[in-house]
């Protein structure tokens, strides 16, 4: 395994925060539908801490609206939740069920000066081509912002994932700024094909090569994926870190350490660990 030098740093792009009340709704959902034990910190404080404390400089967080009418309401926590969270920064959330849904999206975007968007395509049960979010598609492009997406069918598929309706976004929009979580699992051979096609189309790691340890298999159905340290060399550039913190049924040392248990060249885990995400995003 490869030990990370000393004062190595971190930017985590896909973690959450969500309101109080949206947290307990989750984990109640996951105590009764799955063997997953949360047990980490949820209040945003307490996650910037965590992070901190573990050489991450930087993450991004996110929420997202299961049902219509809630989007704003979330938009607007997410937003006042950065001063409780140094080192956040917040990607909005949209419904289309929503008949304000552009006003809420422009909202998120210019005032609060959020840096995109993260659809859950499985939560919120939607297609990631309906054409009512076209639009704010568009105004990404337009704003240069970015997308991070589950739109893989990992780990419970419901129909409205995967990747043949998504492809058809990036048909569209071949030029859009996008991370797929979870490496796009189940699909990733696909992704990564979509990839030599659509130059800021990015995968992140979340969940998909932890867990290792014997005491955590079969908690998750994600990581049951076909990637080769030559897949993560060839794609190097466009390959970037994220854990799902604090909804992780393993420690967040896991999602770190099944990567450098590759034994990649050091300029690669820069690349992926932290270089990668601070280009997509502007920052230092």
């Amino acid at each position: 395994m490869t030990e990370p030098p000393p004062g190595f740093r971190y930017i985590d792009v896909h973690t959450h925060l969500h309101p109080e009340w949206l947290f307990r709704a989750i984990r109640r959902w996951f105590a009764e539908r799955s063997t997953w034990k949360l047990t980490h910190p949820t209040d945003p404080a307490l996650v910037a801490g965590f992070l901190r404390g573990r050489g991450v400089e930087r993450f991004l967080y996110c929420s997202y609206a299961h049902k219509a009418g809630i989007a704003r309401e979330i938009n607007a926590w997410l937003h006042a939740a950065r001063a409780q969270a140094p080192g956040g920064l917040p990607l909005g959330t949209i419904h289309p069920d929503d008949p304000d849904m552009l006003e809420v999206a422009e909202e998120a975007l210019t005032d609060y000066g959020f840096p995109g968007f993260k659809l859950h395509i499985n939560v919120q049960r939607f297609f990631p081509d309906d054409p009512r979010v076209m639009p704010v598609y568009e105004r990404l492009l337009d704003l240069d912002r970015l997308l991070l997406i589950h739109v893989g069918t990992a780990p419970w598929p419901n129909g409205f994932d995967g990747f043949p309706r998504f492809a058809r976004v990036m048909e569209r929009f071949p030029t859009l700024k996008v991370i797929v979580a979870h490496m796009g699992s189940f699909e990733t051979r696909e992704f990564f094909a979509l990839m030599a096609r659509c130059p800021n189309l990015h995968l992140d790691t979340t969940m998909a090569f932890a867990p290792f340890r014997p005491e955590h298999q079969g908690l998750s159905n994600i990581n049951h994926i076909d990637v080769s340290n030559d897949d993560l060399v060839r794609w190097q550039d466009r390959i970037l870190f994220g854990s799902d913190f604090p909804n992780l049924p393993w420690p967040y040392e896991d999602e770190r350490d099944a990567l450098w248990m590759r034994d990649l060249a050091l300029p690669v885990y820069q690349k992926i660990f932290r270089d990668n995400a601070a280009r997509l995003l502007g920052l230092p």
